[in-house]
């Protein structure tokens, strides 16, 4: 929801994001190159979680999440999006994610159970989705269509800050991010009834 909000054309968040993309191509990188970046910097970030150097931690996760932001922009300002580029960005954020978790959850027992929770909303979510974006894949600028959905990278962020600040929280923010997760799942089946349930197959 919020990234939608903050990459709205026309928006501030949306102009600065277009001229870092332009300074990034100038330098001559690539969106895949990019993305594999944000999957390091990501990785990066979830041992420093599991080493719980938290701040530290966040940094370096919020600058994973501006190069995923920021990868579709430099494929589409420079050379246009590969279907290859769109799988390495959906594979790749489903990693740091994951990754993400652990370096959380695991050193501390108090969390595996809401981090548990979370990690089988996730698969729910995804297998909408993918489903969704498969059996719809058309009249889209983007190489891999993604329906609607409540939440999207800059809530985990949220999420991720709040296990910083406000760690007596983050068991119950686990269980928030899980219901949240659950009504995104709801929200794109939603809209994959509505958009699909007279489409009959070729």
């Amino acid at each position: 929801m919020l990234d939608a909000r903050l990459g709205r054309k026309g928006s501030i968040s949306a102009a600065a994001l277009d001229r870092l993309a332009r300074g990034l191509l100038d330098l001559g990188l690539t969106a895949d190159r990019l993305t594999y970046a944000a999957l390091v910097t990501g990785l990066a970030a979830a041992v420093l979680f599991y080493l719980q150097f938290g701040w530290s931690a966040f940094a370096v996760l919020l600058v994973s999440g501006i190069l995923d932001a920021i990868d579709g922009r430099v494929a589409r300002l420079g050379e246009g999006s590969t279907l290859w580029g769109g799988v390495l960005d959906l594979t790749f954020d489903r990693v740091v994610e994951a990754a993400v978790l652990l370096g959380i959850a695991v050193p501390h027992p108090e969390w595996h159970l809401p981090a548990l929770v979370l990690a089988a909303t996730w698969y729910v979510n995804l297998c909408v989705f993918l489903a969704i974006g498969a059996a719809g894949e058309k009249y889209s600028e983007k190489i891999i269509s993604y329906p609607p959905g409540l939440l999207e990278r800059t809530e985990a962020l949220i999420f991720a800050f709040i296990v910083v600040a406000l760690p007596g929280l983050a068991a119950a923010a686990g269980y928030v991010y899980a219901a949240l997760e659950l009504a995104t799942a709801a929200q794109r089946f939603n809209y994959g009834r509505e958009a699909l349930s007279s489409v009959r197959p070729s």
